[in-house]
């Protein structure tokens, strides 16, 4: 058995699984597989793994597509290690000693079954190419003081970050193939569930690609698909009966514009939906009129000096 399994769910992204790979390929930690689970309908992303020569490479192609979710799933069917390392198409590791450090937090670790890190953001254009914007990012010690007293504080924001940023070891549970969102907070929820104990490193030990062409980009502007996801892991895990997590679910209803109607499913009271709407409307109000001056001290100012 190898130490770490790297699943990499790929689809339609040649240039990414390149770079991907080639990241692998350099890493100082060499007790290692790679799964690629392709769901591409082409072979642009099998040329590039057969191209690339990684040892302990591990190639399927999906004989029918498995969409987003269970491609993860799949890769990590396939996986043998003792360890499971997601690593989407779009992310490589930072460095060669990132997998490494990696596994180092969870042999240091053994009462943890999950660690993650911060991550570099790196902007990339249309094709994959990196376009030189980046910056990096790690969890703040408010939020991780919060998910170490209670898990469920997840539902409020993904603080952990991308599944490329997390190791975790063989044995969890698979992705939840309903979801396509916040997948990765509901799995982490469920992994916490049952072992609330993780370790963490803010070094940027992975690089992110994000670019406008991700799924994540579609899902983030769908009001539909972000209130089913979020009533779904409220329901799952008993969070109705707290008033953060109703609140955190109200306020995803207002960010698009949904209408009562549409919570009343997962029993938010329709008094604390339009006690926050009301809320909300005064605080826009407050917003246009300010912008309005500002705009109208813009216009007056270049009169002045026209």
């Amino acid at each position: 058995m190898v130490k770490v399994s790297i699943c990499v769910p790929a689809y339609k992204n040649p240039v990414g699984v390149e770079r991907l790979l080639e990241s692998v390929k350099v890493q100082s930690f060499t007790d290692y597989e790679v799964v690629v689970t392709d769901d591409s309908q082409d072979g642009s992303v099998e040329e590039v793994v057969r191209r690339a020569e990684v040892p302990g490479m591990v190639y399927v192609r999906n004989a029918v597509r498995k969409g987003a979710t269970g491609n993860w799933n799949e890769a990590v069917r396939h996986a043998s290690g003792e360890y499971i390392k997601i690593m989407h198409h779009d992310d490589w590791f930072t460095d060669r000693d990132c997998l490494a450090r990696f596994v180092e937090m969870l042999e240091e670790h053994p009462e943890a079954d999950l660690a993650f890190c911060g991550s570099r953001q790196v902007m990339l254009d249309g094709v994959g190419n990196r376009t030189g914007e980046e910056f990096d990012r790690a969890i703040s010690d408010e939020h991780l003081k919060m998910i170490s007293e209670d898990w469920r504080d997840l539902y409020i924001g993904d603080y952990i970050g991308a599944p490329s940023a997390t190791i975790y070891r063989k044995g969890a549970p698979e992705y939840e193939e309903k979801l396509t969102w916040i997948v990765d907070v509901e799995f982490y929820m469920r992994l916490l569930q049952r072992n609330p104990r993780f370790v963490v490193s803010k070094e940027p030990l992975v690089s992110i690609g994000v670019s406008e062409n991700q799924l994540t980009e579609s899902c983030r502007t769908d009001g539909k698909l972000n209130i089913f996801e979020y009533g779904f892991v409220m329901q799952e895990f008993s969070l109705l009966s707290e008033e953060k997590y109703r609140q955190k679910f109200i306020q995803i209803a207002l960010k698009y514009k949904m209408p009562f109607a549409s919570l009343a499913p997962y029993g938010i009271p329709k008094k604390e939906y339009e006690k926050a709407a009301a809320k909300k409307r005064r605080e826009d109000f407050v917003f246009y009129v300010g912008v309005a001056k500002r705009k109208v001290r813009k216009a007056f100012g270049k009169k002045r000096f026209a």
